[in-house]
C-alpha cells in the first residue's frame, strides 16, 4: 500500500473517533452521552435523549464523516476508498480518544456506501422497510439490511466495494451484538 494510501487510511480511522453525538452533547448540554441512555455516543442514542432534530444532526454529521473519509480514499483508488470506509467505521466504534467506546457505526457506514456503493443503499431501504414491516426489531432489520447490501454488491461491484461491504456488515453485527442478542431472547 503506497505511503499516500495508508496516511488517508489513518486520518479516516481519526476522523472516524469525532463522534458527532458525543460532541454535541458535550458541548450543548455538558453530559457524556456514553452514561445515558443506551450508552452509546451515536444518532440513536442522541435522538431518544433530545428528539428527533439532534437525531437527525447527529446521523447527518456521522454519514457525512464516512462520506468525506470514504471520498478521500476514493481519490487514492478504489483499494484506498474501501480501506478508507473500514477505517472510518472502525474509528465511529472504537474512538481512541472515548475509550473505545462510541457509537454503532450505522450512520457513518450509511454516508461511506453513499459514496463507496450507492446502489446498495436502496436495496438497504428496502429490506429494512420489509424487515421493520414484519415487526422486527430495529437493530435486527437494520444489521440485516447491511447483510442483504453485503450480499447484493457481488451482482453489481468489483471486488473491492464488495468486500468493504461485508466488512462493514461484520463491523455493525459486532457493534450491534448485545441488541441482537437481545432481540433474540424476545423472540
Amino acid at each position: 500500500m503506497p505511503l499516500s494510501a495508508a496516511f488517508a487510511v489513518v486520518l479516516s480511522y481519526l476522523l472516524g473517533c469525532l463522534n458527532a453525538g458525543y460532541y454535541y452533547v458535550r458541548l450543548v448540554h455538558g453530559q457524556d452521552i456514553r452514561l445515558a441512555g443506551s450508552g452509546t455516543a451515536g444518532a440513536r442514542n442522541a435522538g431518544r435523549l433530545f428528539g428527533k432534530w439532534v437525531f437527525a444532526l447527529v446521523f447527518l454529521g456521522d454519514a457525512a464523516k464516512g462520506a468525506a473519509a470514504t471520498a478521500a480514499g476514493l481519490s487514492l483508488g478504489a483499494e484506498s476508498g474501501a480501506l478508507c470506509a473500514i477505517a472510518v467505521v472502525v474509528g465511529h466504534i472504537w474512538p481512541v480518544q472515548l475509550g473505545f467506546r462510541g457509537g454503532k457505526g450505522i450512520a457513518s457506514a450509511m454516508g461511506a456506501l453513499l459514496l463507496l456503493a450507492p446502489w446498495l443503499l436502496a436495496w438497504m431501504a428496502l429490506a429494512f422497510t420489509a424487515l421493520k414491516a414484519s415487526g422486527q426489531p430495529t437493530s435486527r432489520a437494520g444489521i440485516a439490511a447491511f447483510w442483504v447490501a453485503a450480499a447484493s454488491s457481488a451482482l453489481l461491484y468489483a471486488r473491492e466495494q464488495v468486500g468493504a461491504t461485508i466488512v462493514l456488515a461484520l463491523l455493525l453485527s459486532i457493534s450491534h451484538w448485545s441488541k441482537l442478542r437481545e432481540a433474540s431472547r424476545r423472540d
